[in-house]
């Protein structure tokens, strides 16, 4: 037998099949028969290394608002992620989001008709869908959530890449966390009278207030004043908060301060650690201040957290491009509106504030910061091809801004992290 004119010999010629045509003759009794053959490969279907969630809409309804829920079923494969398992059931689906409800890829929130296990993470309703959009590697905010977790700082998120399917159309490649609210196995607060605050310059909620020192914008997002409690019961409770969290403003802003004993109602440890998370992925939103939790129990002190939200971090903000300088300072003026500015350096001046947060940057540095470059890496290596049909979705939209080379972005975010690791010791060094 002969293919392509090679006579072959078995166990020692060796033929490329990959070519799209082939002869093979062959010789018996003396009668040559030619076979000519066309070979035409198939690449398999590539294997997801993520869960896949797909919504069902009743009657395919649009989710186009983020304030009305749309009722849908809901559909999740683990695919061998570990430590979750399979789910189907019932929730409705809305928008979410500020400035991030604006872009073309969509965040999601959704609420499940019963408390659920949800790829392993602890028994609830409320879950969240984030789009990742300006993110060119889909795991910024994985990456805050891990180092909040390397910290253990309390109440840190959990990240699960998901794949996302709505009415049998592809989404994208999203991220699974839990909503930042209060419950046993989230904010763990009392439920009336524990407190979950949001200082956010956009300023959307039922009861809020401006503080009377700094003009901080506060929400309050636990517990629900207008569903849970009746008017009268409500400004009782909302005067409590404002005048619980003006006792501890009041202290910062004393002339006594760093004397003052403004350490009475604050944890100061979470705040530092939290300030760190902040520093290491420069999320500058803590300036104006955005998306800055803080909660306190019923008797106690104020703690930082979660954190939340890092669209914009990674020298994106003023600069719309992620993995530039990793050499800013945290805290920079926004303009005259930059009170978080002003309450979070007042703070810094404290010099115990300064020896703690030394003191814990270094155990992270020499601790955690190996674990933390390792996790981009897991992370990473199991979205590769998530990223790579998310791209294909999304990269033609003007306002992308990712990139078909991932590696190439993964190594830049390593890079950065580690420069900026560098800026960090050089800048408690100067304390």
């Amino acid at each position: 037998m002969a293919i392509n004119g090679v006579v072959q010999i078995s166990g020692v010629t060796i033929t490329d099949f990959s070519k799209p045509s082939i002869s093979i003759k062959i010789s018996e009794n003396n009668v040559n028969v030619l076979y000519d053959l066309r070979i035409s490969w198939i690449e398999p279907e590539p294997v997801s290394l993520i869960p896949h969630i797909k919504i069902y809409t009743d009657e395919n309804a649009q989710i186009n608002s983020k304030d009305v829920y749309i009722n849908a079923s809901v559909e999740i494969t683990a695919n061998g992620w570990e430590g979750a398992e399979d789910y189907t059931g019932r929730t409705r689906i809305r928008g979410r989001g500020n400035s991030t409800w604006g872009l073309p890829k969509k965040p999601y929130r959704l609420k499940l008709d019963d408390d659920a296990v949800i790829l392993g993470m602890a028994k609830e309703k409320d879950w969240v869908l984030l789009a990742n959009y300006l993110d060119p590697t889909l795991m910024l905010n994985a990456v805050a959530f891990k180092i909040g977790n390397l910290l253990e700082l309390p109440y840190t998120n959990h990240a699960i890449p998901v794949d996302v399917t709505i009415n049998g159309n592809y989404a994208g490649s999203y991220m699974l966390t839990e909503q930042v609210e209060r419950s046993k196995s989230r904010v763990n607060i009392h439920k009336e009278k524990g407190v979950l605050l949001e200082l956010d310059t956009n300023y959307d909620e039922d009861y809020q207030f401006h503080s009377n020192n700094y003009r901080l914008p506060v929400m309050v997002k636990d517990p629900d004043l207008k569903d849970d409690f009746s008017p009268e019961d409500a400004e009782v409770m909302f005067d409590k908060i404002k005048s619980d969290f003006h006792q501890l403003e009041d202290a910062i802003a004393s002339d006594e301060f760093p004397n003052s004993n403004y350490k009475d109602y604050i944890d100061v440890e979470s705040l530092v650690k939290y300030l760190i998370v902040y520093n290491l992925t420069h999320n500058m939103e803590i300036n104006h201040p955005k998306s800055t939790y803080m909660h306190k129990d019923e008797t106690g002190k104020y703690f930082m957290g979660p954190i939340w939200d890092f669209d914009w971090a990674f020298d994106y903000e003023g600069t719309h491009i992620h993995f530039g300088s990793y050499n800013k300072p945290l805290f920079g003026r926004l303009g005259s509106s930059s009170t978080g500015y002003t309450f979070f350096t007042r703070i810094m001046e404290d010099p115990e504030i300064k020896e703690l947060y030394k003191t814990i940057w270094g155990q992270f540095r020499a601790d955690s910061m190996d674990a933390l470059l390792e996790y981009v890496d897991f992370y990473s290596s199991h979205i590769i091809q998530s990223h790579s049909d998310d791209y294909q979705v999304w990269s033609k939209t003007p306002n992308f801004s990712g990139t078909s080379n991932y590696s190439y972005k993964i190594n830049q975010l390593k890079s950065w992290l580690t420069n900026r690791a560098d800026y960090i010791d050089r800048y408690v060094n100067d304390f």
